[in-house]
């Protein structure tokens, strides 16, 4: 079963993480497409960022209607800092028939390297990533190269469409009563605007 492994804090998810994931699972024939939101990150210890429990609910709701979406709330769920190495390891061991696809932002993969571990995340994932536009793209697959030279495995592009949001847009437009409409999934904004999420941040 070939599966992509979608990491991200997703605080909030919205459409451009829909858009990677569907264009992931189209391009490169995934059977499912399992979204993984983090937990304690070594990455980002941001105080923005929500409750681990909300971000799973609204993960959940973006995705319920998608029989190939689902999601996974073991970096959530743990107590200790995530490593992305860590969590590719526990899905090999639990799921001997996948076949892993991991998928990451380009903004990532300047640093990927860097990461604890990362020839243990190209031993058991193809790493995916996802580009918005081909000037974009030839950075990216000079970076590909240059990694994989140095650490094995194998890492490709995703193609996908030209969205240009990022989920800290999403907290200021919320902050500042700014809509969010077809930003994020419907049932998501619902979610948002109903539990007042993110309404209380400081603008800066």
């Amino acid at each position: 079963m070939k599966v992509g492994i979608f990491g991200g804090t997703f605080n909030p998810i919205h459409n451009g993480h829909l858009l990677i994931a569907e264009n992931a699972y189209d391009q490169f024939n995934l059977d499912r497409v399992v979204f993984l939101p983090t937990g304690k990150s070594p990455h980002k210890q941001d105080k923005t960022v929500l409750n681990g429990n909300i971000r799973c609910e609204l993960v959940a709701s973006a995705i319920k209607d998608i029989p190939y979406f689902t999601y996974d709330r073991k970096e959530v769920d743990s107590e200790k800092v995530n490593y992305t190495f860590e969590t590719l390891e526990y899905f090999h061991q639990l799921h001997s028939d996948w076949e892993m696809y991991f998928i990451m932002g380009a903004d990532s993969l300047l640093y990927f390297d860097k990461w604890v571990k990362p020839e243990v995340i190209l031993k058991h994932s193809t790493v995916l990533i996802a580009a918005r536009d081909h000037v974009e793209q030839d950075g990216i697959r000079k970076r590909i190269q240059e990694i994989t030279n140095n650490l094995g495995g194998a890492m490709d592009v995703i193609l996908t469409p030209e969205f240009n949001v990022a989920s800290r847009d999403i907290r200021t437009r919320v902050a500042k009563k700014e809509s969010i409409r077809f930003l994020v999934p419907e049932d998501v904004r619902a979610m948002i605007m109903e539990e007042k999420l993110y309404s209380d941040l400081e603008i800066h």
